[in-house]
């Protein structure tokens, strides 16, 4: 007699799972399937059709309980990312469609080369007495767990029983409540004759709009990750990125490797298998700068219905950074040892640019009294102008205008040297230093990061202030055609591809139409 089982990413009842000191999950995340069974005819190594059979289909729904967000597939403990809102199950009653089959004769003859889409069926099929059980490794089960033993996941992929000449459909399905993009391993159940096997799930690199930038408002939708991150909906002028290692094939490759964010955005990064993100020091690098970003130690998100980790809660495979008063700057994201361990570049580090929330190439706008902060005797009119290398791309703010009482201040990430520098004789600044002007004696590093900090503890060398009055006064400054009084300023960045800066120019003109005082009230 030939067994046909076919299992479907179908979910019980409403069920709300409170996520507590751990980061956000995936979108629409929640229960999931167990097996169900069905008769059908045999199904062949040429068959590559997914057609209903005519026999009846009973479906087993699942809840998920307390046993169910155990991490009986976990190498690490949860991250402890933001405070994440209740879970919100969006695909109750959600069935997965079949779709074009991927044939799969078990035991396979081959490990590995076994690559579907989502959307697909995997049709595995035998000959003797078998079964098709999800593991947590490309080694097995995790322990206590023997190693091709079951663990009981509620939300696992698993034929049932052994059966004697059978076959077993996974239907795939699509975002949101398919199966979690990644690499799945199964094994014939305790008796690994064949060891065992991965199938690769992913989806195409281009024209998925729920992985691309989207207003923070959409988190208010239950269907976006499960509505855990609703308490940012609210947030104005925020973008939430999603960077995620759903669209390659084996290696842990972030998508997009490099994006343009700004102050108070939001950006989710998301993984099936085991991985972690650390914030380093540059490209080639994949050690944790301390105090950098972390979602902690590893964590193995074993993939499952509804874009969720079958083996827990979301924050096995998920972790939210908040860039709001983070430092500005290209900030380097790498999964721990990607390198120095695997020998391989699996986990290839990513960037993203973290700018203010200003125009492009514009500085921040000056407060009023500002200065009290760095030099009280400038009075409460004084102004500090800020001019940083973190809203172009790693180049300094261009075309500011300063007032004669202001205080202008340098800052940046990266190491830079900073120093006033002559015309080039167009009407711009120059790589030449000015003799006797404002200078950095050598270069400052800043890895940006949170609360404008720069980790290491360099954040107070990692600037340059200067006086406009006590420059003008010197007679330190470039006279344009028309009587007006220019600062001209260079910096000597690293320059090499993948890391935070580089060498840059800027140009300061002073702005008489601003209120100057020479005799300003004293500060608060």
């Amino acid at each position: 007699m030939h067994h046909h089982a076919r299992i479907r990413a179908r979910v019980g009842p409403l069920v709300v799972v409170v996520a507590v000191g751990c980061t956000p999950g995936d979108d629409a995340e929640g229960t999931g399937a167990g097996p169900g069974s069905t008769a059908a005819a045999p199904a062949t190594d040429t068959d590559t059709t997914a057609a209903a059979t005519g026999a009846p289909t009973t479906t087993v729904t699942s809840v998920v309980t307390e046993a169910a967000t155990a991490s009986t597939g976990d190498t690490g403990d949860d991250p402890t990312g933001g405070t994440t809102g209740d879970e919100i199950d969006a695909c109750a009653g959600m069935v997965n469609t079949p779709g074009p089959v991927l044939d799969l004769a078990w035991p396979a003859a081959e490990n590995v080369g076994h690559d579907a889409v989502e959307g697909q069926t995997v049709r595995f099929h035998w000959s003797g007495l078998h079964n098709v059980l999800q593991v947590a490794t490309f080694d097995g089960q995790v322990p206590p767990t023997p190693q091709f033993g079951d663990a009981g996941w509620e939300r696992q992929i698993h034929s049932g029983a052994k059966q004697q000449d059978g076959s077993f459909d996974w239907d795939i399905g699509t975002y949101p409540c398919g199966y979690r993009p990644g690499i799945y391993f199964f094994v014939d159940e305790d008796e690994p004759a064949g060891g065992i096997t991965s199938v690769t799930v992913t989806v195409p690199e281009f024209d998925n709009d729920h992985y691309e930038p989207r207003p923070c408002s959409v988190l208010a939708d239950p269907l976006v990750y499960g509505g855990r991150y609703s308490q940012y909906a609210d947030r104005p002028d925020c973008t939430v990125f999603e960077v995620n290692n759903f669209q390659t094939v084996a290696h842990f490759d972030w998508v997009d490797p490099v994006l343009v964010a700004r102050q108070g955005d939001l950006i989710l990064f998301r993984w099936t298998g085991e991985h972690n993100i650390v914030q380093v020091h540059d490209v080639d690098q994949d050690t944790l700068v301390p105090g950098g970003i972390t979602s902690g130690p590893k964590t193995n998100c074993v993939g499952g219905p509804n874009y969720s980790c079958a083996n827990g809660p979301p924050a096995l495979g998920e972790y939210l950074v908040d860039t709001a008063d983070h430092r500005p700057g290209i900030v380097h994201i790498s999964d721990e040892c990607a390198y120095t361990c695997t020998g391989s570049p699996t986990g290839m580090n990513m960037q993203f640019d973290l700018r203010f929330p200003v125009p492009h190439n514009t500085p921040l706008e000056p407060v009023k009294g500002s200065c009290c902060a760095i030099d009280p005797a400038k009075g409460e009119d004084c102004r500090v102008v800020e001019i940083y290398n973190g809203n172009d791309g790693a180049q300094l703010d261009y075309n500011v205008p300063i007032g004669r009482g202001d205080l202008v201040r340098f800052r940046w990430a990266g190491s830079l040297q900073v120093y006033q520098s002559l015309s080039d004789g167009n009407g711009g600044p120059s790589m030449d230093p000015r003799p006797g002007g404002v200078a950095m004696a050598e270069a400052v590093e800043c890895i940006p990061g949170p609360d404008m900090s720069c980790l290491g503890g360099t954040t107070e060398e990692a600037q340059l202030v200067f006086d406009v009055a006590e420059q003008l006064a010197l007679g330190n400054y470039e006279e344009g055609m028309f009587g007006e009084r220019f600062f001209y300023f260079a910096a000597l960045g690293e320059n090499m591809s993948g890391f935070t800066s580089a060498d840059s120019k800027t140009l300061l003109y002073v702005d008489d139409g601003i209120p100057y005082d020479p005799d300003p009230a004293p500060c608060p």
